[in-house]
């Protein structure tokens, strides 16, 4: 259901439009800052996982190098606001106020992230990529014209979405079982199992793991903290749905967890500095 209502419908729109604007070649001619600083906005504004799927097909067709394309995937890959403010601080931890805490405290990390790699970014239309010789690259052209060559290119849209997105909802529902697996034999045996347990369950997958988290016997406040941590890192799930994405393509995934790692930690500390002085 977390795939069909949330996933599904965003990321399959947004997967033919940027199949649109790639195949036409529209940002050609744009500052490869630029393309990278609309990546991370969009990604931000989107969540997960439209950063990563934008920042791959754009160094696929060589508008990002590999370097950056590692960077801006950890840093594009946020979970939405809708889904932070609704489903993991109202419905699961029960916050309504102070959003601005736990949101700058998740944000903070990634915008310094990319300023720092912005202002280390030279100056350039574009970059060289290998990916520009793959013959079986999403902008190949078509030798047709006017109607069919855009409802050939609509056409591939949809198919490359399909393939992500089935993709995704198999590594979506592995996870949450996974996840899910100890408590539900734990209480079939009806055994009290350590709280670390718990803890790397939920870091298996995000949705569930926040309920998991929010279940366990601890403090409010560490309750948060590891909310926190777990938003801001993703999860197995969303590092193996990344490395799909990224699938046929030269990317170290060693690179991505372990900024996902430096931010998640970031975060838990920026949160700890403003809880205290705020609240």
């Amino acid at each position: 259901m977390l795939w069909f209502n949330q996933i599904f419908p965003l990321l399959f729109i947004f997967t033919i439009l940027s199949n649109l604007i790639i195949s036409t070649n529209v940002l050609q001619s744009v500052p490869n800052k630029y393309i990278m600083l609309l990546t991370y906005f969009i990604g931000l504004i989107f969540g997960f996982p439209i950063g990563a799927k934008l920042t791959a097909d754009f160094y696929y067709i060589g508008y990002i190098d590999q370097k950056h394309a590692e960077i801006l995937s950890a840093l594009s890959n946020h979970f939405s606001l809708p889904f932070i403010i609704t489903y993991a601080l109202s419905d699961q931890l029960g916050i309504h106020n102070h959003y601005s805490i736990y949101l700058v405290s998740l944000y903070l990390p990634s915008v310094f992230g990319v300023l720092i790699m912005l202002s280390l970014t030279k100056n350039g239309s574009d970059f060289q990529s290998h990916n520009l010789s793959n013959t079986d690259c999403l902008t190949q052209k078509i030798p047709a014209q006017g109607f069919k060559l855009n409802m050939q290119i609509v056409d591939a849209g949809i198919m490359k979405g399909f393939e992500t997105l089935i993709k995704l909802c198999g590594y979506i529902v592995l996870f949450s079982i996974i996840a899910r697996m100890p408590r539900i034999i734990a209480d079939k045996a009806i055994i009290q199992k350590p709280v670390f347990i718990d803890i790397i369950s939920s870091f298996l997958e995000a949705t569930n793991g926040i309920s998991i988290i929010c279940e366990i016997p601890v403090s409010h406040i560490l309750t948060r903290m590891l909310c926190i941590a777990l938003l801001s890192f993703g999860g197995i799930s969303c590092i193996v749905q990344t490395k799909s994405i990224f699938q046929g393509q030269q990317y170290n995934l060693k690179n991505y967890i372990l900024l996902k790692s430096i931010m998640s930690i970031s975060s838990c500390l920026i949160f700890i500095m403003l809880f205290c002085i705020l609240v």
